[in-house]
């Protein structure tokens, strides 16, 4: 592509579960959207990820943040079914739940507050003694003191996700431009206002009324002189799927340094590490280290199984953790959805939603307001 293309109505940068989650949900409203990926469909975060949907065992507090993850899990199971209707893949949604263990005097302070609040507040939390915990999963650690259940806490498969959403947006009509980056978002002055105008692409310029920003960790390098300025970082996370003890685990498993999550498939996924070392992602020797000794001590039987994969990926991380969702107040048609951070799988349905309703509507059901990017404004005015 030499030449600028047609006039489309929305291009959508990142072909992560969150950019092609919104494709998705324009190209099923009638419109005609280009998604432009640095690399291939699906093939960073999203690809990287763990497939938890875990806003109870994850949550520090009942607070705007909770809320958007709470009713992103709330639509996920009819979001799934569409996505197999749309695609005809199956993202081995499942429900077993999450138990969160104790295993040290540390965890048992930390889940000890953990139970009072979430019990407190009403929400699907149960605690049980080891006995009861031992039962459900027969081969978690037998030091354990005690677990939290949470039943309402469920799990996907992220890479078939990732499989479902790039086939349903194509067969709604989603166009992929994929191993193109994104260099400069295009504006031009309309009544003296700006407005978004397109993109300038490795491979051209492409002209739409509508650029919405989803393209995770590289999200702040894109150049645009009059939009808000905002920072995302890559926060390299470090994982391995381990061939399945006997019997096979149900549940998703977590400690306060590591977590199992058992795949259909019949091995386990162990996470993960957090470390801050910019665009590198390397697997490396204490990454694994660290992620094995967790994994171990919460399931010993799994040191003598077999390690079926390492990798690495960099999820995008805002200054405040929290995602950022919605329109950029300085340029019209000009939309944000990432920032993600340890929740994209989990927030997909809920940003879709949301950001598609933007788009189409001109307004949102959901209240992006916590998450819009003018925060940042606020915070360099202290600076």
């Amino acid at each position: 592509m030499t030449e600028p293309i047609e006039q489309t109505d929305a291009v959508v940068i990142g072909a992560g579960v969150i950019g092609c989650a919104i494709a998705w949900r324009l190209g099923q409203a009638g419109k005609r959207v280009v998604v432009v990926e640095r690399g291939r469909v699906g093939g960073e975060a999203s690809h990287a990820a763990g497939g938890m949907l875990a806003p109870l065992a994850e949550a520090e507090r009942e607070d705007e943040f909770f809320n958007l993850t709470a009713a992103s899990l709330a639509i996920y199971l009819d979001f799934a079914r569409e996505l197999k209707a749309s695609s005809g893949v199956d993202v081995e949604y499942r429900d077993e739940g999450t138990l969160y263990l104790a295993l040290t005097d540390e965890d048992e302070e930390e889940l000890e507050r953990r139970w009072q609040w979430l019990n407190l507040s009403g929400l699907n939390v149960k605690r049980l003694n080891a006995g009861c915990a031992l039962k459900l999963e027969p081969l978690l650690n037998q030091t354990l003191r005690f677990a939290l259940k949470f039943p309402g806490d469920h799990q996907v498969d992220n890479r078939r996700l990732m499989l479902a959403l790039r086939g349903a947006a194509r067969n709604a009509g989603v166009e992929f431009l994929t191993h193109t980056e994104a260099r400069e978002l295009l504006t031009e002055n309309i009544a003296g206002r700006r407005r978004i105008s397109g993109v300038v692409t490795a491979r051209g310029e492409i002209h739409a009324r509508t650029v919405v920003i989803a393209a995770g960790s590289w999200s702040s390098l894109l150049r645009c002189d009059e939009a808000q300025r905002f920072e995302v970082e890559p926060a390299r996370g470090q994982m391995a799927s381990i061939e399945m003890p006997a019997p096979a685990a149900r549940h998703v498993i977590v400690s306060r340094r590591g977590y199992l999550v058992p795949r259909l498939g019949g091995y386990l996924i162990a996470g993960s590490t957090t470390e801050r070392v910019g665009y590198d992602k390397r697997v490396t020797a204490g990454g694994m280290a660290s992620i094995i000794k967790n994994a171990i001590e919460i399931m010993p039987s799994v040191a003598g199984q077999a390690v079926i994969e390492t990798w690495a990926g960099l999820r995008p991380r805002a200054p405040d953790d929290l995602p950022i969702l919605g329109a950029d107040t300085r340029v019209e048609g000009l939309i944000y959805a990432t920032g993600h951070y340890r929740n994209g799988i989990l927030l997909a349905p809920i940003t879709a939603r949301a950001i598609g309703e933007l788009v189409v509507k001109g307004q949102s059901s959901v209240d992006l307001a916590p998450f819009s990017v003018n925060r940042f404004a606020d915070r360099q005015v202290v600076d």
